[in-house]
């Protein structure tokens, strides 16, 4: 009797332990020191949203929110050099489904550098979550959602294209109509498709210390274990898939018939282009998604993805961002001739209100015009001048007989002397 006394004692020792919280330190294969907050017996810990968080040492203080600074300050100024490019084009020619396409992109990639990544590069500088509850829940909502963004409007791009080269027959101008709804179309289904991610996140208090983390009790177990296929599935893997077969099957369709050479090599090299966004996008998301499924498929008895590559995957998703600019305007020949363009066209304005604020009159007009002879950009300034200060057709034959036209000049002091003598010969 007295052993089962014991072991009863035991037993409900091990029970009250079980549903207390505590704070352990445990050293992660990186060599970091991570304080893991244990969480009560009816709900479990999955992982921390908007940065891993309560990191010990002074290197990860600094060195992350630095790295994450730089790569959100380049990726900015980047994206936002893509979208006045992509403004000035539509200005300045017609709009086309594909150049509307990579303006959300881009600005979709704006979104992610200048939300989701300051956020992480604060919680990896204070160590806990200081941004409030309203961020804690939303963190990983709009960094999904930017993600599926991406990935449905790279699917809905390629189809477009594939279905141009497939009945170009059928295929008529811009339709406006069509797009708009199409990108309405994008963002509802992913707004709505990571809306989970905003159920399962909390803001914990621990020892006056503020926790993000991703939680999961007892009765959300089977939603998070269908969520966590569900959602890598759906805006990771099929969208990349559907996406890289159209484009393939895009290039075979390219066929020479009635076009130039140089309009041939010009559609290879934008189907080239849009084959290694997607290589890009998929190899730089692809540790992001391992680490967030390992995460939620791990059993309680198998390790946990060590910090160095939750850190990795983070930083590998902002810089699939950050080169998407680079990309764009270096492998996309129209875009890369419209930003030419455009500086020449900024140059040259900058030059002519330079010059007149030194010169006036024709001797302006000639330094004004042997600069831009210089530059190259006479051509740019008469495409954007106004109609109606070009020379009429019919006029052109007598402005260019007056132009032709020499004129003597007669500087001599005496000229009724020399009409006399013209007088004497007649």
């Amino acid at each position: 009797m007295a052993s089962l006394k014991i072991s009863a004692i035991k037993r409900v020792q091990l029970r009250e332990f079980s549903t207390a919280k505590c704070i352990h330190i445990r050293v992660v294969p990186t060599g970091l020191l991570l304080m893991e907050f244990d969480m009560a017996v009816n709900s479990t810990l999955v992982s921390f949203d908007g940065g891993i968080q309560q990191l010990e040492g002074e290197d990860t203080k600094i060195i992350v929110p630095a790295i994450l600074s730089t790569i959100s300050g380049l990726g900015i100024g980047g994206n936002v050099l893509v979208l006045v490019v992509l403004i000035y084009v539509f200005a300045s020619q017609s709009a086309s489904e594909a150049n509307v396409m990579l303006a959300n992109l881009s600005a979709t990639d704006l979104m992610i550098l200048s939300v989701c990544a300051p956020a992480r590069a604060v919680t990896y500088y204070k160590r806990t979550w200081t941004l409030g509850l309203l961020a804690c829940r939303t963190t990983e909502w709009i960094q999904h959602s930017c993600l599926a963004v991406k990935a449905f409007t790279l699917l809905a791009t390629s189809q477009a294209r594939h279905n141009f080269y497939s009945h170009p027959e059928e295929q008529s101008n811009f339709r406006q109509k069509n797009v708009v709804i199409t990108l309405m179309i994008i963002w509802t289904v992913a707004l709505v498709f990571p809306v989970p991610d905003i159920v399962f996140s909390r803001l914990k208090e621990e020892r006056n210390i503020s926790l993000c983390v991703s939680e999961l009790t007892f009765h959300s177990q089977d939603a998070m274990r269908v969520f966590s296929k569900m959602l890598p599935l759906g805006i990771y893997v099929l969208p990349i898939i559907l996406s890289a077969v159209c484009h393939i099957r895009t290039i075979f369709l390219i066929k020479p018939s009635s076009h130039e050479e140089s309009f041939l090599a010009r559609q290879y090299e934008n189907s080239l282009m849009y084959l290694c966004v997607i290589a890009l996008n998929t190899l730089m998301t692809l540790p992001e998604w391992v680490s967030w499924v390992w995460m939620r498929h791990r059993s309680s008895e198998s390790c946990k993805p060590s910090v160095g590559l939750l850190i990795f995957a983070q930083v590998c998703a902002y810089l699939s961002s950050m080169f998407f600019p680079a990309i764009l305007l270096t492998m996309h020949v129209p875009l890369r001739e419209s930003l030419s363009n455009l500086c020449s066209l900024l140059a040259c304005r900058r030059d002519k209100h330079r010059l007149k604020l030194e010169g006036n009159g024709n001797e302006m007009r000639t330094v004004v015009m042997r600069v831009l002879d210089e530059r190259g950009c006479v051509t740019i300034i008469e495409r954007h001048s106004d109609a109606s200060c070009q020379t009429l057709p019919d006029l052109e034959h007598f402005w260019s007989e007056r132009r032709n036209t020499t004129v003597t000049e007669d500087n001599d002091p005496l000229p009724w002397e020399r009409l006399n003598q013209s007088n004497v010969e007649l």
